[in-house]
């Protein structure tokens, strides 16, 4: 046991996230980025990715297979994710995995002593939570959930405080037996950036867009999850007559190469390709529409920018759950597999009054900086006195103290 810390001011954060998954690594990224706009600048935060700390040797493997497995046999991770989805207790087989991290873990925590752990990786979750069950750490552990739904792997016992996207999943929580006053609906984290309120005029203006041509916006998640059918709406003469695409590749070079080499055979300046950019809040805000994979952060992203949606092929799991979420909410709908995408895309895009209705939809849905409203309610937490490091406080105490802080 860590012998205790000296008192020191302010409060140390750090966010615990994981790059399986784009939006994980953006939703801490947010945070980070934000908490000197509340108040608090004696508020130290630290980024650490989980993963690569903990499972340095592994990551790239699981990493790899991960990515792949999710492309090529979407149906396997729909299994597994419905099937774990229910149960409150880790599997044998989880239980197994976080162990084999927990020595790293916790040196971690030792080096950093944070006041406050975040994490919006729920494996991350799940391994502080364990640590503070053998009573290895007594900094608040907070769980941001980056989907709009709701999965055991997220709601682990010694989480002090759920960060959440929406009603819905706030009500789910609560089902599962975790007390109201232990969940906060934030809105899930993205960037102030996506709340600007420039218009789409100047946006278009900016990035040099035709602005008397509707802006699609083309995007696979921050992996650039591009299909056969999405490049071919390059070769549509309809597409190239009457709309402008723009391809937000993310960090995959290889589907930025294929768009690229399809746009080089029939050249048109009314398709632009990019990899990855910091300016992805410009481009939504540029945009009409959007044709996206319903992933968590990107919706929300999108909602920020008041931007309807066509979602595609949504993998089995947590984007399916967005998807219906999304639709249910009138923000987004669901392309068809029964039609041509080049089909829905156009009708959808010449509909201006069912893209008006979105956006008006996607404005009432809309919760204003959701970063700063996490860190309003994070910083309500009984937490910055003494270090936290490894010393034990229980957590029924912290649920305590949070209350009476509300």
């Amino acid at each position: 046991m860590s012998t205790p810390n000296k008192r020191r001011p302010g409060i140390r954060a750090l966010i615990l996230t994981g790059d399986l998954g784009d939006g994980h690594r953006q939703a801490a990224r947010a945070l980070a980025e934000a908490r000197g706009a509340v108040g608090r600048p004696q508020v130290e935060t630290e980024v650490v990715d989980y993963m690569q700390e903990v499972y340095t040797l592994l990551h790239p493997v699981i990493k790899y297979g991960f990515l792949h497995g999710v492309e090529k046999l979407p149906f396997l991770y729909g299994y597994f994710y419905r099937r774990s989805r229910e149960s409150m207790e880790l599997s044998a087989a989880a239980r197994s995995f976080l162990r084999l991290g927990q020595s790293r873990l916790e040196e971690l925590l030792k080096a950093k002593q944070p006041d406050l752990v975040i994490c919006t990786f729920p494996l991350a979750a799940a391994a502080v939570s364990l640590l503070k069950e053998k009573g290895r750490c007594s900094a608040a552990l907070v769980t941001v959930i980056t989907d709009y739904a709701d999965h055991a792997l997220w709601v682990q016992p010694h989480t002090d405080l759920f960060l959440v996207g929406s009603e819905k999943v706030a009500r789910a929580l609560e089902k599962r037996g975790i007390a109201e006053s232990r969940i906060s609906v934030t809105g899930i984290p993205v960037r102030t950036s996506f709340f600007g309120g420039g218009d789409r005029a100047s946006y278009r203006s900016e990035l040099g867009l035709d602005p008397k041509r509707q802006v699609v916006l083309v995007m696979g998640g921050g992996w650039g999850l591009m299909t056969e059918e999405t490049r071919s709406l390059i070769r549509s003469p309809l597409v190239r007559e009457r709309l402008q695409l723009v391809f937000l590749c993310g960090s995959n070079e290889k589907a930025r190469r294929l768009l690229e080499k399809e746009l080089a055979s029939m050249p048109t300046p009314h398709v632009r390709i990019l990899g990855f950019t910091e300016e992805v809040h410009r481009w939504m805000g540029s945009a009409d529409l959007l044709l996206t994979k319903p992933g968590g952060l990107t919706t929300s992203e999108a909602i920020a920018s008041g931007l309807p949606m066509l979602l595609y092929k949504p993998i089995p799991g947590q984007e399916e759950e967005n998807a219906k979420a999304l639709v249910e909410a009138g923000v987004a709908i669901r392309a068809s597999k029964d039609r041509r995408l080049l089909d829905q895309l156009l009708e959808l895009a010449q509909s201006k009054a069912k893209l008006e209705e979105m956006r008006l939809k996607a404005g009432r849905l809309r919760r204003e900086q959701p970063v700063r409203r996490a860190w309003a309610v994070m910083l309500k937490l009984p937490v910055g006195s003494e270090g936290a490091g490894l010393a034990v406080r229980p957590a029924v105490a912290v649920r305590e103290s949070m209350r009476e802080a509300w």
